[in-house]
């Protein structure tokens, strides 16, 4: 009996582990940052207007005005505080599924990366929202780099 339910308790805590996605953001410019009100996108290749609105979106929770489209490569701009690139990797299983996604901020004045935030879903993925990750994810970005303005 103990046998059994000490194969059980093991066999649960490998699939709850196993189920657990990741989240990690980086603060890449050491030099506190100004302000970011306005931000522009940058697309990469492979990049969908579903998750460019998902990246709008959560610039707008963080209450930055998302502006138009900069083009690809772009790393500085007069126009805006800040430049937001995001790479986003899906997968098939009975349904699409985000398999990560990483979000990088560059300062539009200096081209410096301000931030990068990454998402991994896990081995035994779940079907997340990808809506509320690219939300969840961005506020984890910008709380680090308002961290790193602090005196």
């Amino acid at each position: 009996m103990t046998r059994l339910l000490l194969s059980s308790l093991l066999a649960f805590s490998a699939l709850a582990t196993g189920c657990a996605t990741s989240q990690n953001v980086t603060v890449g410019q050491l030099a506190p940052a100004r302000s970011i009100s306005t931000a522009a996108l940058v697309p990469q290749d492979g990049n969908s207007a579903a998750m460019d609105n998902n990246v709008r979106g959560a610039l707008m929770a963080q209450g930055v005005t998302a502006q138009g489209n900069l083009p690809a490569g772009t790393r500085k701009s007069s126009n805006v505080d800040a430049i937001v690139s995001y790479t986003d990797v899906w997968r098939w299983d009975v349904a699409m599924y985000l398999r990560s996604m990483t979000i990088n901020v560059f300062d539009a004045t200096s081209g410096n990366l301000l931030a990068m935030g990454r998402w991994d879903n896990s081995a035994f993925h779940g079907f997340q929202d990808a809506g509320q990750v690219t939300k969840d994810l961005m506020t984890e970005v910008f709380s680090k780099i308002k961290a790193s303005k602090a005196p």
